[in-house]
């Protein structure tokens, strides 16, 4: 009894794999799953890598353009008081220039004038005269009427006529009403 194998089925076993075709199926599905998500991680890392260089490199731009505007605004700052500035002073050359053409229509023709001094608010006139009266009727009336103060000064020359110095001066306190 020892040499009979007894079996209890007609049939011989067939051999069993360790992972069936199903589950064999699964776990392929599953590992192709695995590797395209690993997959798609590292394609979004690489991405995100590029976009975080692109948004550096915009910041960059993007100060560099701050920069510029501001270099910008700044220079059209000075500009814009340049131009002000050269406004103001054509505004005072031309009344410099009406001022002088006007004080040059007031000489009477007997007045001969050598020097004009003029400054912000002090005008000298250096001339010569007949007499003292023609200086004092023909122009000294419209220099006061312009000037707050005005004094004179006349030097007798050899051939009777006189040499005079006249000093004019606004007061800088009124000047705000010759503006208006």
């Amino acid at each position: 009894m020892n040499n009979i194998i007894l079996k209890y089925s007609y049939i011989e076993p067939r051999k069993k794999p360790l992972i069936s075709a199903e589950v064999g199926l699964v776990l392929s599905f599953f590992a192709m799953l695995f590797v395209f998500i690993i997959g798609v991680i590292i394609y979004l890392s690489f991405k995100i890598e590029m976009f975080d260089s692109q948004k550096i490199s915009l910041n960059h731009q993007i100060e560099q353009t701050r920069y510029y505007t501001k270099s910008i605004t700044d220079d059209i700052n000075i500009i814009n008081i340049s131009i002000n500035l050269s406004a103001q002073l054509h505004k005072k050359n031309m009344f410099f220039l009406k001022s002088v053409k006007n004080l040059l229509q007031l000489v009477p023709d007997q007045i001969t004038l050598s020097k004009l001094e003029m400054e912000k608010s002090k005008l000298t006139i250096y001339g010569t005269t007949p007499t003292k009266d023609i200086y004092n009727l023909l122009m000294l009336a419209p220099l006061r009427s312009i000037f707050d103060q005005s004094y004179t000064s006349f030097f007798i020359q050899e051939n009777g006529w006189y040499k005079f110095v006249s000093y004019n001066s606004m007061d800088e306190n009124l000047t705000i009403f010759r503006n208006r």
